[in-house]
């Protein structure tokens, strides 16, 4: 799970089908080989992700009506692997680019994002203190504040061909309300925000697959093939905000399934 503190990229987001995902992953093949943590746990595993907003919910709001320049406050782990550190994500989006900050921290993130105080900042890596006081200086200054606490089972892929490229299939899109800071789930029974009903009737019998296709400034050559061979369409798809508002959505109308298995 280790990444560089900061990167820039582009991402292009699908909804496809099972069968659709099973396609890609022949054709990728040649390419792309399963992420190494993801190969000790299935090919899958479970992201946590907390993220923080303004009691006005600007975060949301910004993206909901698509601000050249918006950022995201979000705290992440990764369950499947076991207890470990957590990372402090500021993830900005400037037009088609995408600029995220993330630094690792190993011990009391609470304490660190309360005090702040010359004891607990000595316990930050080097190499990623400058990202972590990059997230704390965002998180002081309007205030942020838990929104969500979202989970969703990953299958990730690397390039093998080229200098950064990723491709992911997320399943499972479930979230809790979050009202501290806490990345232990308050309770076992997660709503999901990928059924039917969410996903505005895309596929009206089963839960779609979320399709990330992540590179740095170019669309690899073989990835533009891929999905003119496919014949998928690009959509705009933020977990977050679909976390929101599958809040304000009445509950009855949402579909209710078995927890996670892993």
């Amino acid at each position: 799970m280790i990444a560089p503190t900061t990167l820039q990229r582009r991402e292009y987001k699908y909804l496809i089908s099972e069968a659709t995902a099973e396609r890609i992953r022949r054709y990728i093949a040649g390419f792309c080989e399963v992420d190494e943590y993801a190969a000790k746990t299935g090919n899958r595993y479970l992201i946590d992700t907390l993220y923080l907003d303004t009691p006005r919910l600007d975060s949301y709001r910004t993206t909901m009506e698509d601000a050249a320049d918006r950022y995201k406050l979000r705290i992440r782990t990764y369950p499947s692997m076991g207890k470990g550190p957590v990372f402090l994500e500021v993830k900005r989006r400037v037009t088609e680019s995408i600029i995220k900050t993330r630094g690792l921290f190993a011990g009391d993130w609470v304490r660190l994002l309360d005090r702040t105080d010359p004891e607990i900042l000595a316990q930050v890596a080097t190499k990623h203190r400058r990202a972590v006081d990059h997230f704390i200086c965002h998180h002081r200054y309007l205030p942020y504040l838990p929104s969500a606490l979202v989970r969703y089972e990953r299958e990730p892929y690397f390039s093998l061909v080229d200098d950064y490229a990723r491709v992911t299939f997320d399943r499972d899109l479930a979230f809790q309300r979050a009202d501290e800071l806490s990345l232990v789930p308050a309770h076992e029974q997660w709503t999901y925000a990928d059924d039917a009903v969410s996903q505005r009737g895309t596929f009206a019998q089963h839960s779609a697959v979320l399709l990330e296709l992540k590179f740095t400034s170019i669309v690899p050559n073989w990835m533009r093939r891929m999905v003119h061979s496919l014949d998928i369409q690009r959509l705009a798809f933020c977990k977050y905000t679909r976390a929101i508002d599958a809040m304000r959505t009445i509950p009855i109308a949402r579909i209710a399934r078995a927890g996670f298995s892993r």
